[in-house]
């Protein structure tokens, strides 16, 4: 298994995860400890080897250099989410981190990157999603 398959399972099981558990799952410890662990894996892939994403040639050179930027705020709020997680989990709340809340913000960061995403691969015709999805679903793209 590539590294890419590896992200790519890494990042969908994480949606999934946060939408269990905006439906209903943080009351239910094993999505909670799936999620963290799922997180601390991806961590650990991003920061031994790096981003696996690259700005495509069609974007912008000021978004171009955002880019890398936004892809690692968005990793810093998933750990930060991981973190409020386990703190929740373990019974001790960590100040200014509520689960809940940074579940949320997790979920419209994560929203707003999804259309991001999709603006780039249906505007700028660099098929961008062919990235992120798994091969069986570059058909209906």
């Amino acid at each position: 298994m590539t590294r890419r398959s590896v992200v790519i399972v890494l990042h969908w099981s994480v949606v999934l995860l946060l939408l269990a558990m905006v439906k209903g799952g943080t009351s239910n410890t094993y999505v909670l400890g799936v999620f963290a662990g799922i997180v601390v894996v991806w961590e650990a892939i991003t920061l031994t080897k790096g981003l696996l994403g690259r700005p495509g040639p069609k974007l912008s050179p000021a978004v171009r250099r955002a880019y890398p930027w936004m892809h690692r705020l968005l990793h810093i709020l998933l750990s930060l989410t991981a973190v409020a997680i386990v703190g929740r989990l373990f019974g001790s709340p960590i100040p200014y981190l509520d689960a809940w809340t940074m579940l949320l913000v997790t979920l419209g960061a994560g929203t707003a990157h999804g259309v991001f995403h999709f603006w780039r691969h249906t505007a700028l015709y660099d098929n961008a999603l062919r990235l992120i999805l798994p091969k069986f679903m570059h058909s209906i793209l």
